[in-house]
């Protein structure tokens, strides 16, 4: 199960749910655990009152689970706008940092079930992703797309969609490659193997604008 806000619809500043200051800030995307934790993710410093910089996971009951990035550089270093879940209960987070918890990795991050960065997902894909990460989707063998606003991925040219395997490597360039211009905005996958994605965008050759279907 997962769920996800924008930046616009997601402004929290102060829940009942929360039962205490909240998140003094934006939560910009959520995910939902399969054992019911809730992983946010936008601009924020702290969570009921305890330090956590863009990304903290809450409890079922709300409550902060002081066990996930719980580290004297909690969190990451720049806004979050997009999370995934895969299968093996790791969470990849997207946007414009380039730490997490204090392990260098830029746009993108993978967080291990145990609530701890994935050091050697950040060694495959340095120097990182060079721009804004906005959205991810998992497809069903592993691999993750990323879309955004960026021109390159672990040094090789990727422009505004890119997919890579799960060990941080690049996949090498998606279909449209250098024909789509424009940021994208959302991913979603179907059916596990293909993924959609929306923005503001022309793709060379093709009518509909906007939207494209990664195969």
């Amino acid at each position: 199960m997962t769920a996800c806000l924008t930046a616009q619809d997601a402004v929290v500043s102060k829940s009942a749910f929360l039962n205490g200051e909240g998140v003094n800030g934006q939560v910009a995307a959520i995910v939902v655990q399969g054992d019911g934790k809730i992983v946010l993710g936008g601009t924020f410093s702290s969570v009921n009152g305890v330090p956590r910089s863009n990304l903290a996971r809450l409890n079922s009951d709300g409550t902060l689970d002081t066990g996930f990035a719980n580290s004297p550089v909690a969190g990451v270093s720049g806004p979050v706008a997009a999370l995934a879940l895969a299968k093996d209960g790791s969470i990849y987070v997207g946007g414009t940092f380039n730490q997490a918890d204090g392990v260098a990795t830029t746009g993108l991050a993978r967080y291990l079930p145990d609530g701890s960065v994935d050091r050697d997902f950040a060694a495959k894909l340095e120097p990182g992703i060079n721009g804004n990460v906005l959205a991810l989707a998992v497809q069903a063998d592993g691999k993750i797309v990323v879309g955004g606003n960026f021109a390159s991925v672990a040094g090789q040219p990727e422009k505004n969609m890119a997919r890579i395997n799960p060990d941080g490597s690049p996949d090498g360039a998606v279909p449209a490659q250098g024909q789509l211009n424009g940021r994208v905005n959302s991913l979603t996958s179907l059916d596990g193997k293909k993924t959609i994605a929306g923005g503001s965008f022309r793709v060379t050759n093709q009518e509909a604008q906007s939207l494209f279907l990664l195969e």
